[in-house]
């Protein structure tokens, strides 16, 4: 009687292990799922994405350089090329729009805009775009001013948006990877616009710090173009110094 009533608690015992078991293995694959569900859902609210921008070039020593990094992270950026260098550095502006990189106006030689009419504007404009066109086939729509200056009839009557910068490197002046950092890690946000020159080496050095550190914080590199459609701005004409 013993023996058999021993029996039967072994065997119920038996059971309620296998059901906790089970209960238990339930559990942690549906916290599982959970988890990674929430992890996926935090990674794709994480997402920022900022506008990468070059002025002065293209460079025939180190734009290269600065296409290599951004090949190396998945990163596309916008070149404000001076006119008068597209024939000589047309290699690499083919090479940019290879990799989904954007082309667009920084004038034809540099010239402070703000100090001319507006037909001279649209004919700095007018003239870098054709040097584009020619040399890649490309159709430039952007201008970025030189020094960032823009008079008010520029403001009220330059049919293209014109686009300046939230976040600047001072990559110019302060010639060193620290002090491009500092400048990046102050003032980014979702939706800014930093701005770089491909023609100094250091800047060009420091774009793998640069992008590396951007990527570790959910920023996704784009051109002004890409960060427009991505915030659904229309591009019109008028200043644009960040898009949010």
């Amino acid at each position: 009687m013993k023996k058999t009533m021993t029996m039967k608690m072994a065997k119920v015992s038996k059971r309620w292990l296998r059901g906790v078991s089970f209960a238990l293995a339930l559990i942690i694959m549906v916290s599982g799922g959970m988890i990674l569900n929430s992890a996926s859902t935090d990674a794709k609210a994480k997402t920022k994405y900022v506008a990468l921008t070059f002025d002065d070039g293209p460079s025939t020593v180190t734009t290269k350089t600065a296409l290599k990094a951004l090949k190396k992270y998945d990163a596309h950026a916008t070149f404000f090329v001076v006119g008068n260098r597209v024939a000589s550095g047309k290699k690499y502006i083919k090479k940019a729009i290879e990799q989904g990189c954007e082309i667009a106006s920084h004038s034809w030689d540099h010239t402070n805009l703000a100090k001319l009419s507006l037909a001279q504007v649209n004919k700095h404009f007018e003239k870098t775009a054709k040097a584009v066109k020619k040399a890649a086939d490309y159709d430039v729509k952007l201008l970025r001013p030189p020094y960032g200056a823009v008079s008010t009839t520029m403001k009220k009557k330059f049919e293209h948006p014109m686009i300046l910068w939230d976040v600047d490197t001072l990559d110019w002046k302060y010639r060193n990877t620290p002090s491009i950092m500092k400048y990046i890690k102050k003032e980014v946000n979702d939706g800014s616009i930093i701005l770089m020159h491909d023609i100094h080496k250091t800047s060009v050095d420091s774009l793998n710090t640069v992008l590396k550190w951007l990527k570790k914080h959910h920023y996704e590199v784009v051109t002004v173009s890409e960060l427009a459609s991505i915030k659904g701005v229309e591009l019109d004409k008028g200043v644009y110094c960040n898009i949010k």
